[in-house]
């Protein structure tokens, strides 16, 4: 074996997570460090995508994502699951939105018996890699690497949205980071009105370490095994197969799709599971267990008389929509992830505690709303937050070509059921505040629809997930990991991505998940006293 194939650590995936764990690791140039991603490496490029240009890559095809064919729900219906194949990950394929989540979203695990994983803790982490563009807001630092931005010249439609949620007392804030239960101008994980992915803020932000290797176009078959301890992964590259060597540990932050494949390719997880499939070489039972997704909808609408963006004329290729992404026409407005303004509030507005996030988009964003090209519009995106609803991912063969059980088990229970109606109800009550009310008229799913049957229907068939999705391996007395993040029943086999938060955090999985990994090179930097 080639000895630039031997390393210290390997940490499979360069989503943020990953990227800001190399980071870490390779502070110490004692340290040899191997980042292995399946996808492209274009975010480390000078000619990385703008948020202007985030359509091409949401939708440019395997290039930058991997899609997964799915029936979400007991119909003939199917989607596709898309997951970010390229440096960076999701964000580098969605949005740009940065979001810490709410403070009791962390302190709720370690009261489930999850020791260490607190608010504090993220906290430390969050300030540790931000450096914001604002100076010193909501406890920030100005030191770190990473640096969220808010627009700097808001529209008018999204002026008026604010005043709109400020009339039901959603007071407006600087940036939500600091504190939920208002609306703002969403905080986006920009630099100088240009993409600042993880990779670029950790990797190259502070120049390429000659002791932290990035390989593209490689994706990881299985982990290899002596007993029950790893050793290294097994890849398939555009040359052949080939064999990488850890030394210390293996790190997976191949996302909550993909470590749950990967483990039970490599015979960890549920006996029965595996059975079918590969030979078992870990009881695991919660492996690919307890998917956490959201699922959310749009509320489009047509500006009558107010200043708004119009839809243009796109390609096919870029009707498949998110509600963070832009349309194509927009090159020349570089910093924009497409939703302008963010608000985290309660569904019922006689109770404190959030349960629902509104993004506000001050254009036409989806295909099915049947406004013509011209039309000036804008689209209200709601998601209800800390769905009760799990699924499951699973391998249904040993090979990375044989397609997985995906299961989303979107609004399988009751209490995801009512909120999804009561949030809708929420969004079209301050939809009739006026003025904002006489300015905009809805298109989708049109005021017809009011019955709770039919909303639910129209989530199901017209909904979206994003890219938000945790638990697959999730932390926990009985989860996938231990409270270090070791796989259990395993050795030197850790995962440290969103997939083992527990539960979903109130807003975007990006910057929690990002956190986890810059909290994992703490605990390996513990583990190995020479890793410091």
């Amino acid at each position: 074996m080639s000895s630039k194939n031997v390393v210290d650590y390997i940490i499979v995936g360069g989503r943020p997570a990953g990227s800001a764990l190399a980071h870490r690791l390779g502070a110490n140039p004692q340290n040899r460090v191997l980042v292995i991603e399946a996808g492209d490496g274009s975010d480390l490029s000078p000619r990385r995508p703008v948020p202007a240009n985030l359509v091409r890559a949401s939708s440019g095809g395997s290039q930058y994502t991997r899609q997964y064919a799915h029936r979400p729900f007991d119909t003939e219906r199917g989607e596709q699951r898309r997951t970010g194949r390229v440096m960076g990950g999701s964000p580098t394929a969605s949005g740009l939105i940065w979001d810490r989540g709410g403070e009791a979203d962390y302190d709720v695990w370690e009261a489930a018996g999850i020791t260490g994983w607190n608010r504090s803790r993220f906290e430390q982490a969050f300030t540790a890699m931000e450096k914001h563009a604002l100076g010193v807001t909501g406890g920030r630092d100005v030191d770190g690497p990473r640096r969220p931005e808010v627009p700097d010249r808001p529209d008018p439609a999204s002026a008026w949205w604010i005043d709109a949620l400020a009339r039901h007392g959603i007071e407006a804030a600087e940036e939500l980071n600091v504190r939920h239960g208002q609306a703002a101008y969403a905080s986006l994980a920009t630099g100088n009105g240009a993409r600042t992915s993880a990779p670029r803020a950790l990797l190259r932000g502070y120049g390429r370490r000659p002791n932290v290797r990035v390989r593209t176009h490689c994706e990881v078959r299985r982990i290899l095994l002596d007993g029950t301890t790893a050793t290294g992964v097994e890849a398939k590259t555009r040359r052949g197969t080939v064999r990488f060597t850890a030394r210390r540990e293996v790190v997976l932050c191949a996302g909550t799709t993909g470590n749950p494949l990967l483990l039970e390719r490599s015979g960890v997880g549920d006996p029965e599971v595996l059975r079918a499939c590969v030979h078992l070489v870990a009881a695991n039972p919660a492996v690919g267990d307890n998917l956490r997704q959201r699922r959310g909808a749009v509320v489009a609408l047509r500006l009558n008389g107010l200043p708004g963006r119009s839809r243009q004329p796109v390609t096919s290729a870029a009707r498949a929509w998110s509600p963070f992404t832009p349309p194509l026409r927009r090159s020349s407005e570089s910093m924009d992830s497409g939703t302008q303004v963010v608000a985290v509030l309660s569904s019922d507005r006689r109770t404190p505690n959030p349960d629902m996030t509104l993004l506000f988009t001050p254009e036409p964003v989806t295909a099915h709303d049947e406004m013509p090209a011209g039309t000036d519009g804008a689209t209200v995106a709601f998601y209800p937050h800390s769905p009760t609803s799990t699924g499951v991912v699973h391998i249904t063969g040993p090979t990375l070509d044989d397609p997985p059980l995906l299961l989303p088990g979107h609004l399988s229970t009751g209490h995801d059921r009512e909120l999804t109606v009561a949030a809708f109800a929420r969004v079209r009550e301050i939809l009739a505040t006026e003025p904002f009310a006489s300015a905009t008229t809805e298109t989708l799913p049109g005021p017809g629809v009011v019955a709770a049957a039919d909303l639910l229907r129209y989530v199901r068939d017209q909904g979206f997930t994003g890219y938000h999705d945790v638990g697959t391996c999730a932390l926990g007395p009985a989860g996938v990991v231990d409270d270090v993040l070791q796989v259990r029943g395993t050795h030197r086999l850790r995962v440290a991505d969103a997939s083992v938060l527990p539960t979903l955090t109130t807003g975007d999985t990006a910057a929690p998940g990002m956190a986890i990994g810059w909290i994992a090179g703490d605990i390996l930097r513990n583990a190995n006293p020479r890793s410091r």
